[in-house]
């Protein structure tokens, strides 16, 4: 999070920017929890390097990384429901043009 917080308070960014960076660090988050659910600790070093984990400590960490994707999901909605607009900025090519707003 430290790492994301960085991002996103750097100067001269774009909002479409900054939900580049929230949406890869939720990218990560669900990355992370599916991978603890599969027991693959490839991200997670120390965890790694124990021999044997608590499994109730693994499904612990997994349910942390869903929580925090979903407070995420829901304190930045209104982004989610921007993204159609922005992509029309950012990605014009990729965008269905019959699909956009007259007034944009």
């Amino acid at each position: 999070m430290n790492n994301l917080n960085v991002k996103m308070k750097g100067k001269n960014q774009f909002i479409d920017d900054i939900w580049a960076h929230l949406k890869a660090f939720k990218l990560k988050l669900n990355l992370f929890a599916g991978q603890l659910a599969k027991n693959d600790l490839s991200h997670f070093s120390r965890l790694n390097s124990i021999h044997s984990v608590n499994e109730e400590k693994l499904k612990n960490y997994e349910d942390g990384f869903k929580k925090l994707h979903f407070e995420f999901e829901h304190r930045f909605q209104d982004f989610s429901a921007i993204q159609t607009e922005s992509d029309i900025f950012t990605m014009p090519f990729n965008v269905n043009c019959e699909a956009v707003r007259s007034d944009l």
